[in-house]
């Protein structure tokens, strides 16, 4: 029997279990079913609000969904605060009842006085679907807003269907390598077997569940690390499409962990079917002197957006500098190519990078590690001038703003 929790579980993040919701975990058995607006404006994005409720459907959905043994569904949106004060965020599906979108409860309230990007997760009752291609969906925002222009930009629609394991035949499998418990160095070799009753295994994405920069919005930093963008999934290990199933890992960027690390594998089918493997769990690293320090940003500021002023935020530094060896600024942005700078303890350290009016991943080398104090750091975005007289949009800085990486080399301990 599916439990009333999760039945009723409403999270804000398709990938995090901190607020006791699940999305997948390990052992679960789904499909995912995803649409993005491939011909939308704004970089591919469906328009929600607006200042006469433009957009938001109805979409038709170009998915039979299988719901043969089905014991729950949810609905996972990629939304970009598009305009500061947009709230109430809900779904329909095939006009049933108006589903309420969360906010991120890592963001501070009122979240939509944040910039951000995130990936809200809400329960969908599975009588709300069709099991044909029919199925059709709207959104909708609060026409509450305090300049009259309610409006969020949706970049995908994702649906997810999950099984009874003991009814619904589907691939299994596990990790081979690494092994429970195991220190792993720079480069750490994932390895997984895996078969299905359903035909050939179509690929394996590899997962795991560690702190690192926030790139899914949520303000969260420990969590399985993985977010979709367009319906492209991405931020996770690596995804092997042949034998012998396995990648690299690369992790040299990668903060020191407070906690062991989690690793496990997203197995799917010819069928589309998708098992989330068991977690090989307890792993540490060990990397020949190497260090990563993450400094997460603190005070960052409500509305980020250049084209309104120059905003501030602080990070705090605990390592030695002098062992430093290099630094990243990390961060998610909207429509970066009007930024006019950022500035480092009032050092520049970047003009502008990435397009006009899209979504955009920053990790930009430090090159100058002296910029960088001991202690309180202040981090910087100048005035997005006018151009030909005319004010023009600006760079959105999303939330939990920009995260510095720090690597610090140390002489390795003899053993």
């Amino acid at each position: 029997m599916v439990s009333l929790l999760s039945f009723l579980c409403i999270c804000f993040g398709s990938t995090s279990d901190a607020d006791g919701c699940r999305g997948p975990q390990p052992d679960d058995v789904f499909r995912e079913y995803l649409w993005t607006n491939a011909d939308g404006d704004a970089g591919g994005a469906l328009r929600v609000g607006g200042r006469a409720g433009y957009g938001g459907g109805p979409i038709a959905l170009p998915h039979q969904f299988d719901l043969e043994h089905a014991i729950r569904a949810e609905v996972m949106l990629e939304k970009l605060l598009c305009h500061d004060g947009t709230r109430g965020l809900e779904i329909s599906f095939n006009n049933h009842a108006w589903i309420a979108v969360p906010e991120a409860s890592g963001i501070p309230e009122p979240q939509w006085e944040y910039m951000h990007c995130t990936y809200p997760v809400a329960s969908v009752p599975l009588e709300h679907l069709k099991p044909d291609d029919g199925n059709r969906v709207r959104l909708r925002v609060s026409d509450e807003h305090p300049w009259n222009w309610p409006q969020h930009l949706i970049y995908g629609v994702h649906v997810r269907i999950y099984y009874d394991a003991a009814k619904k035949e589907h691939p299994t499998g596990r990790l081979i390598s690494p092994k429970a418990g195991t220190a792993l160095g720079t480069d750490a070799l994932l390895q997984a077997e895996a078969s299905s009753p359903n035909g050939a295994i179509r690929q394996i994405d590899f997962l795991a569940h560690y702190e690192d920069v926030n790139l899914q919005g949520d303000g969260q930093y420990s969590q399985w690390q993985y977010y979709f963008h367009r319906a492209a999934l991405t931020g996770h290990l690596g995804s092997a499409e042949s034998e012998p199933w396995q990648v690299t890992w690369n992790t040299s960027w990668v903060p020191d962990q407070p906690q062991p690390m989690r690793v496990a594998a997203r197995i799917t089918d010819a069928a589309g079917l998708t098992y989330f493997s068991p977690a090989v769990e307890d792993l540490t690293f060990e990397r020949n002197g190497l260090s990563v320090e993450l400094c997460k940003p603190r005070d960052v500021p409500k509305q980020w957006l250049t084209r309104k002023g120059e905003h501030r935020q602080k990070f705090h530094v605990t390592g030695d500098l002098q062992q430093a060896v290099a630094a990243r600024l990390v961060w998610v942005s909207w429509s970066p190519g009007y930024m006019e700078g950022l500035f480092l303890n009032d050092h520049r350290v970047l003009d502008r990078e990435g397009p006009r009016y899209a979504y955009f991943v920053h990790r930009v080398p430090l090159t100058d590690l002296t910029a960088l104090r001991p202690g309180e750091n202040i981090l910087k975005t100048g005035m997005t001038p006018k151009y030909h007289g005319k004010m023009v949009h600006g760079m959105e800085v999303n939330w939990p703003g920009i995260m510095v990486l720090i690597q610090y080399r140390s002489a390795p301990e003899h053993r």
